[in-house]
C-alpha cells in the first residue's frame, strides 16, 4: 500500500484591495494573505507533501504588480518546496493582460516561475506527472477570462483527452469551477459541473477552487467507483476575504492510499487564518444611550470569545427608546477587535404601534399612524414594506420628538 500526500490551497486572492476595511487595516490584512501562503508552503515541506495543488485565484486580478509577483515566486523557491501545480481561475485567468502567467510578460519583468512550478495555461485538460510518485499525474485546466463561463469541465466530451491510468498510480483533477446547486449568494457560476459528473469522471480526486467555504463530496465504497472517501473538495479561501466568510479558513492536506486496493482519499483542514469572523445578533431593546448599545455589543463579543485579532459582524436588533441615537461604535468598541462592522437596519424606535391601531384616530398623529399601518398591512412587496415602515417611524419621531434623525442603513466602524 502506498500513500500520496498533497497540500491543496486556493482562492488566496493576493492583491485584494479590502476596500470594506478602514484604510489603516487594509495593509495588515494583505500581509495576512501573504503569511497564509508562506504557512501553506511550510506545512507542505514539513509534512512531506508530494505536491502543492493551487486550483485558481492565487491572485485577485490580472493586474498583478511586480512586488506581489516577486513575493509569490519567492514563496515557492523555499528550500524543500515540492512540485507546485497552478490552475488559474476566473480572477487571475491566463490572458495577454496577466503578467503572472504570460511567459513573454514575465521575461520582460526579468522574472520566471521556479522549474518545479507548473502553470496549466490552456482550457483543455493536460497532464503532468508527479515526481517521486510513479504513475501519478495531475490533470489541469485554466480559466482564460474573468467573465462567467458555461464550459463544463467534467462533461464526457471535455474528458476525451484524459487517457488511461497507469496501473501503478492514479489521476487527479485540478481546476476552478462551480458545483451546481451549491453556489453561494453573490458568487458567479464558472465552469459548472454536477455531482453526477464527479461520480462518473476518471479522476480519483478533484481539487477544486472558486467557492470560499470548505466543502467536499464523499464517495462511499461501491462497485464501479474510481475511489472512496473524499471524491472532491474545496479548500475554500485561505483567509476570510470579507465579513461574511465565517468558519475555518486555510488549506487541505490530502492523503490518498493506493496500490493494493481501491484508492481511498482523506482530507484534513489546515487552519491558516489567524483571525476569525464572529457573526453576532445583539438585541439593544431598552438601551438608554449610545454607550449602553456599545456595552451590549462588548458583552456579546466577550461571551462569543472574540479576541483583539478577530472580526465582528454585528447585527443590531430591537427597539430604542425615544431620543436614543446610535450612529456607530465608540472608541472602546472599535479597539476591542481588529475590526467591527455593525448593521443597524433592524433597529426601530420604540413606538407602541398596537396602541395606534386601536386609538380611533382622534389626533393628526394617530390618523397618520393608522394610514401608514393600513398601507403596511396591505403591502406584499418586502422592499415597499421597508419603505413604509421607515416612513412611519420617521413621522412618529417628528410628532413625538419634534425632530427626525435618519436611521443608519448600515453603520461600519
Amino acid at each position: 500500500m502506498s500513500l500520496a500526500r498533497f497540500l491543496q490551497v486556493s482562492d488566496l486572492h493576493l492583491g485584494r484591495p479590502f476596500a470594506w476595511l478602514p484604510q489603516a487595516r487594509r495593509e495588515d490584512r494583505r500581509r495576512d494573505q501573504q503569511r497564509a501562503l508562506e504557512m501553506a508552503v511550510s506545512h507542505a515541506v514539513e509534512h512531506g507533501a508530494h505536491a502543492i495543488l493551487v486550483p485558481g485565484d492565487l491572485f485577485d486580478s490580472t493586474a498583478v504588480d511586480a512586488g506581489l509577483l516577486t513575493f509569490a515566486i519567492r514563496v515557492f523557491e523555499v528550500s524543500g518546496c515540492p512540485p507546485v501545480f497552478i490552475a488559474p481561475g476566473n480572477h487571475d485567468p491566463v490572458s495577454d493582460a496577466n503578467a503572472a502567467f504570460h511567459p513573454r510578460l514575465l521575461r520582460a519583468r526579468g522574472m520566471r516561475w521556479p522549474e518545479h512550478v507548473h502553470v496549466f495555461d490552456t482550457p483543455e485538460w493536460t497532464a503532468v506527472p508527479v515526481a517521486k510518485l510513479p504513475g501519478v499525474r495531475v490533470w489541469g485546466r485554466c480559466s482564460t477570462s474573468s467573465v462567467e463561463s458555461t464550459d463544463r469541465p467534467l462533461a464526457p466530451e471535455a474528458l476525451a483527452a484524459v487517457t488511461a491510468t497507469d496501473p501503478r498510480g492514479f489521476e487527479i483533477a485540478l481546476f476552478h469551477g462551480s458545483r451546481e446547486g451549491q453556489c453561494p449568494p453573490g458568487q458567479e457560476s464558472t465552469a459548472p459541473f454536477s455531482d453526477a459528473e464527479v461520480a462518473a469522471s476518471p479522476f480519483v480526486y478533484h481539487a477544486v477552487g472558486h467557492y470560499h467555504a470548505m466543502s467536499r463530496i464523499e464517495q462511499p465504497l461501491a462497485e464501479g467507483v474510481k475511489s472512496a472517501g473524499a471524491r472532491l473538495a474545496y479548500a475554500g479561501s485561505a483567509i476570510s476575504l470579507d465579513h461574511t466568510e465565517t468558519g475555518t479558513h486555510g488549506a487541505l492536506e490530502v492523503r490518498i492510499e493506493y496500490g493494493h486496493r481501491l484508492p481511498f482519499v482523506e482530507v484534513e483542514p489546515i487552519e491558516l487564518d489567524r483571525r476569525h469572523v464572529y457573526p453576532l445578533d445583539v438585541d439593544v431593546t431598552g438601551a438608554a444611550s449610545a454607550d449602553h448599545v456599545d456595552r451590549r455589543v462588548l458583552k456579546a463579543l466577550e461571551v462569543a470569545g472574540a479576541g483583539e485579532m478577530d472580526f465582528a459582524a454585528v447585527r443590531l436588533t430591537g427597539r430604542l427608546g425615544p431620543g436614543v441615537r446610535w450612529s456607530g461604535a465608540g472608541t472602546e468598541l472599535r479597539d476591542r477587535v481588529f475590526h467591527v462592522r455593525t448593521d443597524a437596519r433592524a433597529v426601530r424606535p420604540d413606538h407602541d404601534l398596537a396602541a395606534y391601531r386601536t386609538s380611533g384616530g382622534r389626533t393628526t398623529e394617530e390618523r397618520f399612524a393608522i394610514e401608514l399601518l393600513t398601507q403596511l398591512d396591505a403591502e406584499t412587496d418586502p422592499g415597499r414594506c421597508a419603505v413604509i415602515e421607515r416612513a412611519l417611524h420617521y413621522g412618529l419621531d417628528a410628532f413625538r420628538l419634534r425632530e427626525v434623525s435618519p436611521a443608519s442603513d448600515e453603520v461600519s466602524a
